[in-house]
């Protein structure tokens, strides 16, 4: 399911930009030949605070593909991705003790990076799953900078772990790009889906204990206290209703109350409401759309049963859940998990 986001256009990073300069380099095409129709210079890009604008990086992506006559260049954006690239948070990554702190990391701070994108690690099924939502609708950027982020993650987590051969299971929520078929003898260890309901990558579990090979707790708390001051910034900048998403997506306990989301806020819950209020909103209401958005994630999934879902959600039982289902889908949770586009 695609959704288009209601939050402000806080662009690309621009050092994204010269990563994709990087990969069309391979044709030969200079940075003029790729920058010179958007007036970017390759200063400008590397500018910790420069974005590039949504519509614009779309065009920019546009622009790469004709030129290199290639149908998508996301495999190559992944292959050539290197942590360092991501800034601190790429650095408290990689400074990690092992894959588990660092998808902890990763799902923590990838909005400083990217505000469009989520991560949703989780451990509760047989296997680990790391699920991606995107809120750029518009393509063939949205594709791009999907395909590229599952493709980087594998390159990274080998270079992070020293392990040249890892497996995963990974399902992609649209078509097959064209000529994606000669990618796939090398990447013989993945095995891919397309036209799945949600993009997701599950793998097994031993991998999670895998040591970092640069693992260094000093480095990785010092970058970590940077991104966590960097994510405070943002968050007085957000709008209140934003960051009680963000709470509630990204806490391990998907049923907080209204009084343990304004503590982490440093408000009364009284104060929460009325601004909330102001903004045309309500802590329920938020609190519904994260739960719909949690749970239509795991219906998706075979290794979850009604039972497991509601626990994960906070329900006492199966049935609460499936009111709170109906009354947000109008449908019950086992009609939805039969056939999601009905």
């Amino acid at each position: 399911m695609k959704t288009m986001s209601t939050r402000p256009d806080q662009g690309i990073p621009g050092v994204y930009g010269l990563l994709l300069l990087d990969v069309v380099s391979r044709w030969g095409y200079s940075a003029e030949t790729l920058f010179a129709p958007f007036h970017f210079t390759s200063e400008e890009l590397a500018e910790p605070d420069f974005r590039i604008s949504t519509p614009i990086a779309n065009e920019l992506v546009k622009h790469a593909l004709k030129m290199t006559g290639e149908s998508t260049l996301g495999y190559h954006l992944g292959t050539q991705m290197r942590i360092s690239i991501h800034g601190f948070i790429g650095y408290a990554i990689m400074t990690a003790s092992d894959i588990t702190d660092a998808l902890v990391l990763a799902n923590r701070f990838i909005q400083l990076r990217m505000p469009f994108l989520q991560l949703y690690f989780s451990t509760f099924g047989e296997k680990a799953t790391l699920q991606l939502q995107c809120d750029i609708a518009i393509e063939p950027l949205r594709t791009e900078i999907v395909t590229s982020l599952t493709f980087g993650i594998m390159t990274m987590a080998k270079a992070l772990t020293g392990i040249s051969e890892l497996e995963a299971d990974v399902d992609f929520d649209f078509p097959q790009p064209e000529g994606f078929d000669k990618y796939l003898s090398k990447t013989s260890s993945y095995h891919f889906r397309f036209d799945q309901p949600h993009l997701l990558s599950s793998f097994d579990k031993k991998y999670l204990g895998l040591k970092m090979v640069n693992a260094d707790p000093i480095s990785s708390q010092i970058a970590i206290n940077q991104c966590e001051s960097e994510l405070s910034a943002l968050g007085e900048r957000r709008r209140l209703a934003m960051r009680v998403r963000d709470i509630l997506t990204h806490s391990e306990q998907h049923y907080l109350s209204i009084e343990n989301v304004a503590d982490r806020l440093h408000m009364s819950d009284r104060t929460l409401k009325r601004q909330l209020a102001a903004e045309g909103t309500s802590f329920s209401t938020l609190v519904d759309e994260v739960r719909y958005r949690h749970a239509t994630s795991l219906l998706s999934r075979t290794d979850y049963s009604l039972e497991q879902i509601a626990d994960e959600l906070g329900y006492s039982d199966v049935a609460n859940f499936s009111r709170a289902f109906k009354r947000w889908s109008g449908r019950s949770p086992s009609s939805w998990r039969k056939d999601p586009y009905l």
